[in-house]
């Protein structure tokens, strides 16, 4: 089933990440259906006049990429088909006797286990952060380290298969590249997890702590010594490391991101609608025409005045047969088709998306029954009066078009959603009112939020999910994000 995860991006900024997994029978169509719904308070005065399906999609910014496979650390690196082993295999066939489609596979490969040990580090790091006491943390920590140590090991000791071969430079620039960016992935990832381990109320063991700065140290002498630029110094302001970690970044995740082209949904059916609209206009200025004609004659001042009107008439009810089919055009076909196409322009699949604010009376019963069961600390009459955001999402993957998609679990898309035009209108963040204390009262401040909700619901054609978050939102931005329990 679809897996979702939503976090703040930045201030400002709404991050859902969905994973839509490939089916077991990867000859058939994966196909997947989302409906993101945004209930906002009516104070906020957002609508369909002050935020537009174009300020919408100026809001959002949407990303197709490989889901990685999830492997365990201790995995990267053991089994016959590990990949590890894939990798190995890769360079040894290339070595052999390169050729361009084997440094395509080479590269390709290089850049897959690397993401694969990023996605491994994130949880094994959470892992980590789960332990129930400081036996299992250190337990837990010290095969974390040991397996990062394995991995680092077996992937340097590649070097020597690639200086075999003469004349591969580009081949080697790539295993320098990877070899770079695996040290700023471990380097990052220890970083982060002794920064979450510090702010636990348990902490984090002295010895545990030594053990993670250890090997960041290890990984920047590391860097240092083979002459890599992505080592920051004091008394610098290492703007240059910053620039090179994110190019890094940018070449090794271009193995899992895809490329897309967006078109206007329906465009020949609308073009079609719209010159019907314009026959039907003109078949009745035609009509009265004829039909003064024969009453009045030609030439005459009625008749001339019946003219007028029916050119009047025929203009009004030309717009009007327009925004009609405009306003049902969202039943038949949604705003925008993406095509996805892989890194060799190979066609894999589409993603539909449409925009809309719905009221209350249309949303489906199971959406109706969620909502109120959100409401357990607001005003029902208030909250009847909020707004409703729609969004709606198709996407349709064909796996078996493209072989190298089986080395991946999936699809994930990633949305982010600017939420300024929605905190334009709110009110300062801090508010003052007066706290009891022993002696009496004394003047304080609270902070002034806003609750945004949000309804996920996705299919897989035969299965529904709903899932519940409150946003907790003031004029600044994002305070946090709440998973509400469905009952």
């Amino acid at each position: 089933m679809i897996r979702e995860h939503i976090k703040k991006h930045d201030q400002l900024s709404l991050e859902i990440k969905l994973e839509f997994p490939a089916s077991v029978d990867r000859r058939k169509k994966n196909n997947y259906f989302v409906n993101i719904y945004l209930f906002l308070p009516n104070a906020l005065d957002v609508n369909k006049h002050s935020f537009t399906k174009q300020d919408f999609y100026n809001s959002l910014k949407t990303y197709i990429r490989l889901t990685t496979p999830p492997y365990s650390l201790q995995n990267i690196i053991n089994g016959k088909n590990s990949p590890f082993a894939k990798l190995r295999e890769s360079i040894l066939s290339y070595v052999s006797s390169p050729d361009t489609d084997k440094k395509d596979d080479f590269e390709l490969q290089v850049k897959r286990f690397c993401s694969i040990i990023g996605t491994a580090l994130r949880r094994e790091s959470n892992h980590i952060l789960r332990a129930k006491n400081s036996d299992e943390q250190e337990r837990v920590t010290n095969d974390y380290l040991a397996s990062i140590k394995n991995i680092r090991s077996h992937f340097k000791e590649l070097e020597k298969e690639i200086n075999t071969q003469v004349g591969n430079g580009n081949a080697y620039d790539i295993y320098r590249f990877a070899d770079e960016y695996q040290s700023l992935l471990v380097e990052r990832s220890l970083f982060g997890l002794l920064d979450k381990l510090s702010r636990k109320k348990n902490g984090c063991a002295k010895e545990c702590t030594n053990k993670l700065e250890g090997l960041v140290l290890e990984e920047m002498r590391y860097r240092e010594e083979r002459g890599y630029p992505s080592v920051a110094y004091t008394h610098r302001t290492n703007e240059d490391v910053l620039h090179r970690a994110s190019r890094l970044k940018k070449f090794i995740e271009s193995n899992l991101f895809l490329n897309t082209d967006t078109k206007k949904d329906g465009v020949i059916f609308e073009q079609i609608m719209f010159a019907m609209a314009a026959g039907l206009a003109m078949l009745f200025a035609t009509a009265v025409a004829f039909a003064s004609q024969m009453i009045y004659g030609n030439l005459t001042l009625p008749f001339f005045i019946a003219l007028i009107i029916s050119y009047m008439f025929k203009d009004r009810i030309k717009e009007l047969v327009r925004i009609y089919f405009n306003k049902e055009h969202h039943k038949f076909f949604q705003d925008f088709k993406t095509s996805i196409y892989d890194q060799r322009a190979k066609k894999i699949g589409f993603l539909k998306e449409s925009f809309q604010f719905i009221k209350h009376r249309h949303l489906a019963e199971n959406i109706f029954t969620a909502r109120n069961s959100m409401r357990s600390t607001e005003i029902t009459k208030e909250s009847m009066g909020e707004k409703i955001i729609l969004y709606r999402n198709k996407i349709k993957i064909f796996y078996k078009k493209v072989k190298a998609l089986n080395d991946f679990s999936g699809t994930t898309e990633i949305l982010r959603l600017n939420i300024a035009h929605f905190t334009k209108n709110m009110d300062d963040p801090k508010k003052e009112l007066f706290v009891r204390t022993k002696n009496g009262f004394k003047r304080s401040s609270a902070r002034r939020s806003y609750h945004l909700n949000l309804i996920l619901s996705y299919s897989n054609g035969k299965t529904d999910e709903i899932k519940l978050y409150k946003l907790i939102v003031d004029r600044n931005g994002i305070n946090r994000i709440e998973r509400i329990r469905n009952n």
